[in-house]
């Protein structure tokens, strides 16, 4: 996981190391609604601190850069994506079932939490930025050790895991782009359909 906020300084108490945390969070907050009600171009640092009541300078003691405000959004939604592909999984589950879960949860979130759709349509401007170029390195990481497992368990065929988790992301971002919620399937729907698509030629 990448570090994007300032370290803590040594000398903070407890209670003052948890009243940051908290703030932080409320920044990572802000920052999905404006980004989901405003766009990336309109994110800027002045307009999160003003939704947190935080001065531009004053929110420099919390994160380092706008770009490092992105990853921290970032890293909040796809460290979602990995809880709850966790928690879909189960425990001890088979690799195939915990591929399908983590894409269940992958595209639950791009579409659900306030930033998804928009992180999800402007992936590759955010990939261009080295704090979120390494949060997304590592969920393509942990999709990779799911996919290899798969491989070692005889489910799935050898593919190179660059070239596999590519054609993974880029069918589950682009269902992400595409879908209507009044169209005439649901996202489960899709999603099921998608898997079938993208594992039919992938099974052993």
């Amino acid at each position: 996981m990448v570090e994007t906020v300032k370290s803590t300084p040594r000398s903070e108490t407890g209670r003052s190391a948890r009243r940051r945390e908290q703030r932080r969070q409320l920044i990572i907050a802000a920052a999905q609604d404006q980004i989901g009600e405003a766009g990336l171009a309109a994110t800027t640092l002045a307009s999160v601190g003003e939704r947190v009541g935080l001065s531009k300078g004053a929110l420099y003691y919390y994160v380092d850069s706008r770009d490092s405000l992105f990853a921290l959004v970032l890293d909040d939604l796809l460290g979602t994506i990995r809880t709850d592909a966790a928690e879909r999984a189960g425990d001890d589950p088979a690799p195939l079932d915990e591929l399908v879960a983590f894409a269940r949860a992958h595209v639950h979130a791009a579409i659900e939490q306030p930033a998804g759709p928009l992180i999800i349509s402007n992936v590759d401007e955010l990939a261009a930025h080295p704090p979120s170029a390494a949060v997304l390195h590592d969920h393509e990481v942990a999709a990779r050790e799911i996919i290899a497992r798969a491989v070692d368990a005889g489910v799935l065929r050898d593919v190179h895991p660059v070239v596999a988790s590519t054609v993974f992301f880029g069918a589950l971002n682009t269902l992400c782009r595409t879908y209507d919620e009044g169209g005439e399937l649901s996202l489960d729907d899709m999603i099921d359909a998608a898997l079938d698509l993208l594992l039919a030629g992938w099974r052993t």
